[in-house]
């Protein structure tokens, strides 16, 4: 059986398992509609494999060797074929087009509804077939060069089409609900990308006060009802949103762009708006009273003083 055969009927059957509308296939039609789309991925490294093997780019190992005319050419060692990282960089090297952010996101969600999650809401589980619609939508009429529609049939496509159709509405009127809102702050609109009800994981949460007052901003999920304030979900809203600043400053050796707040002891402190975003606290400390140097938030506790002045201190006092 091909592989494209294959990705076919993984996602022809995640789709039968979506409409079943039975919680307990929700896990197996995530988990069946994300291996096709990978399968998907490697049927185009097949294409782009040369014809004496259509399998090698696939392969996890491909060594150069000399053939009996002295000529070079590649060759996959073993069974194992490739993961989704080696996906990723022979994708980049062989000008394949794939929206990588949306990918990781639905991987992340996946990952996290299968492991962290005891009860999956049936509007996470929608999320994820609306997201992987897109994802398969234009990888196959972009890199494939077919028709969805005719490759997976019209009941299986119409099906998705339906489910990314409705969520993008509700996705639509619960971010218009949301932009309504004095968030104060203008990180927060950025963080609200990665906001999710704390008890389902459900991203359609709306705010149904238009005048609260930041932060204690009323939300409800639409999937569960759960009702909760934005105070309670914001530092998970940061590390999620600053994640890949925050690798990327460890990377250079760079600075955080968030810190824990001294005052509320939440990893809400961002740098750039000078201020803990959940409560609102701001350094009390600026300058050192001694040397005039820029206090750091790690140096609030010493009153005033920068660390080397403090040290410098203690060292002469205890002569």
């Amino acid at each position: 059986m091909s592989i494209l055969k294959n990705a076919i009927d993984s996602i022809q059957v995640g789709v039968e398992d979506y409409n079943l509308e039975d919680e307990r296939r929700n896990a197996s039609a995530i988990r069946n509609i994300f291996a096709g789309i990978l399968l998907l991925y490697k049927e185009k490294l097949c294409e782009l494999s040369p014809a004496e093997d259509k399998e090698l780019l696939i392969r996890k190992k491909i060594s150069p060797v000399l053939n009996e005319d002295g000529e070079l050419e590649f060759q996959g060692n073993g069974h194992n074929t490739v993961d989704v990282q080696m996906i990723k960089e022979r994708f980049k090297s062989l000008k394949v087009t794939v929206e990588w952010g949306r990918f990781d996101e639905i991987n992340r969600l996946r990952n996290d509804l299968e492991h962290y999650y005891t009860t999956i809401s049936s509007d996470s589980v929608r999320e994820i077939v609306s997201k992987s619609f897109m994802l398969i939508r234009d990888f196959v009429s972009n890199e494939l060069n077919q028709n969805p529609a005719t490759m997976f049939g019209e009941d299986c496509w119409q099906s998705l089409l339906n489910v990314a159709d409705v969520y993008e509405k509700e996705e639509e009127e619960c971010k218009a609900s949301l932009d309504k809102i004095d968030w104060e702050f203008s990180i927060v609109p950025e963080l609200l990308n990665k906001l999710r009800c704390k008890s389902c994981h459900s991203s359609l949460v709306f705010a149904p006060y238009e005048d609260d007052s930041y932060p204690i901003i009323n939300l409800t999920c639409r999937s569960c009802d759960l009702d909760f304030c934005f105070d309670e979900v914001v530092t998970e809203c940061v590390k999620e949103s600053l994640y890949g600043e925050v690798v990327r400053a460890a990377m250079d050796g760079g600075e955080s762009p968030y810190d824990t707040c001294p005052e509320c002891g939440e990893s809400t402190y961002i740098h750039e708006e000078e201020c803990c975003i959940k409560c609102k606290y701001t350094q009390e400390y600026l300058n050192c009273d001694r040397c005039g140097s820029s206090l750091t938030l790690d140096e609030q506790y010493i009153d005033g003083t920068c660390g080397y002045c403090q040290h410098q201190y203690e060292k002469m006092m205890a002569e």
